[in-house]
């Protein structure tokens, strides 16, 4: 499937791979990009056999951020808070999936950018990714999120010094700061990103679902608090044809068929 700036690809495994199309350009975010992003989302949402998404970039990067020259061309301040709007709504589209999300990070990911990829599930990075926290070079805070996924998690200390030095890390410095899951050789990227998805899809996605919230929620709630959250979810999976085929295999001494029910 194919929009003007992102390509859709659907594996019979049922994972997906979304690919940012703007390789001139480093797959910057223009205002189509922001309409195709959430679009091809929608389709990741509502098809069934779309079980794990991966997402990278053609060409030399992931996604370089903002296309300066629209930000450029802001004229109004009404319109460049629509332009944010528009740039958030591409994070928020990615955050919302319910089924697991890889970043498979080819190359730079600079910018508003940042926040597409840290609001991944899961993050593969080539030895060739940077990750540019470079929003101070135009005199910007951060924005589309990127504050809220940074503090989270690295802390406001390590935070401040990297959006207020600009910093451009390394793939290596990416992994050291816990930004990412994992480093590998550049031609070992997508293999490496296509063979977690595939062990993901052998998962119960109900499960997985449910952990993505419970994960998220630990990052605010309190030992109380989450140990109630994680007691209502556990009677969603106790309620699940996956929790009794695992109970079933696991007495029975082979692998579980989970089908996500």
């Amino acid at each position: 499937m194919q929009w003007e700036t992102v390509n859709l690809d659907i594996m019979d495994s049922g994972a997906a791979i979304m690919t940012f199309n703007r390789p001139d350009f480093l797959n910057s975010v223009n205002e189509q990009f922001c309409k195709d992003v959430p679009a091809a989302c929608k389709v990741v949402a509502e098809r069934d056999d779309i079980k794990v998404l991966i997402i990278t970039g053609a060409g030399k990067g992931w996604s370089s951020g903002g296309d300066v020259s629209t930000l450029y061309n802001m004229t109004t301040p009404l319109n460049s808070k629509e332009t944010y709007d528009k740039s958030t709504s591409v994070v928020t589209a990615i955050y919302e999936l319910s089924k697991p999300v890889i970043a498979a990070v080819n190359g730079v990911v600079a910018g508003a950018s940042t926040s597409t990829c840290l609001a991944c599930d899961l993050i593969i990075a080539s030895e060739q990714a940077r990750f540019g926290f470079t929003f101070m070079q135009l005199a910007f805070c951060p924005d589309s999120g990127a504050s809220y996924f940074l503090t989270q998690k690295v802390g406001y200390h390590k935070a401040a010094e990297i959006i207020w030095f600009g910093k451009i890390l390394s793939a290596a410095e990416a992994n050291e700061l816990g930004l990412v899951n994992k480093v590998v050789a550049h031609d070992e990227l997508m293999k490496t990103a296509v063979e977690w998805a595939e062990k993901l899809t052998r998962l119960p996605l109900i499960t997985v679902g449910l952990d993505k919230k419970l994960l998220r929620a630990a990052l605010k709630n309190d030992y109380y608090q989450q140990c109630e959250l994680e007691a209502l979810n556990q009677v969603l999976c106790w309620s699940s044809e996956d929790f009794k085929e695992g109970c079933q295999a696991f007495a029975e001494k082979r692998k579980p068929n989970f089908k996500g029910r």
